[in-house]
């Protein structure tokens, strides 16, 4: 029983040490819901990213299908003393071995033009991310309700 363990453990530390990285790693994704939404023509999805390549890697685009008639994405920045949302144009870094969290009130991948209502529970929204160095995740995520800031868009820059 010990040996199977043993080996399992050194096939994992020779993959961990390899000079290969396996790209950047996309967890917990999910969408907010439009349900009560001030704006319910439009939503974000958020999702926590992590880069364990010893380089940066640029978020540069997201394509969640159908859902929207576009897709961007938005980081927050002050402007005239207070916070506003904008285009991230040159895309969403995440940081070299660390983490890029996109989360409310931070930087998001934001649908506009919603084709369709989104409930709690309603739907998964497959979402295709695209980085900089050529690679692509795909992430399916879940439409949840987000009670903090509830009603709350920032305004655009």
């Amino acid at each position: 029983m010990k040996a199977p363990l043993a080996l399992a453990a050194v096939l994992l530390l020779v993959g961990c040490s390899s000079n290969a990285s396996p790209g950047v790693i996309a967890g917990e994704p999910w969408v907010r819901t439009t349900d009560g939404a001030q704006r319910p023509d439009m939503t974000a999805v958020y999702v926590n990213l992590t880069n364990p390549s010893e380089e940066d890697v640029l978020l540069v685009s997201a394509d969640c299908g159908d859902v929207a008639r576009s897709t961007e994405l938005h980081e927050m920045v002050m402007a005239d003393g207070k916070m506003v949302m904008q285009e991230a144009e040159d895309g969403i870094v995440v940081p070299a071995g660390s983490h890029q969290h996109l989360a409310p009130g931070g930087p998001h991948i934001m649908l506009m033009g919603l084709t369709r209502e989104l409930p709690v529970g309603s739907e998964e929204i497959a979402c295709t991310l695209v980085f900089d160095d050529g690679s692509s995740r795909e992430i399916v995520a879940p439409v949840k309700d987000f009670t903090e800031e509830q009603d709350t868009y920032h305004e655009h820059g």
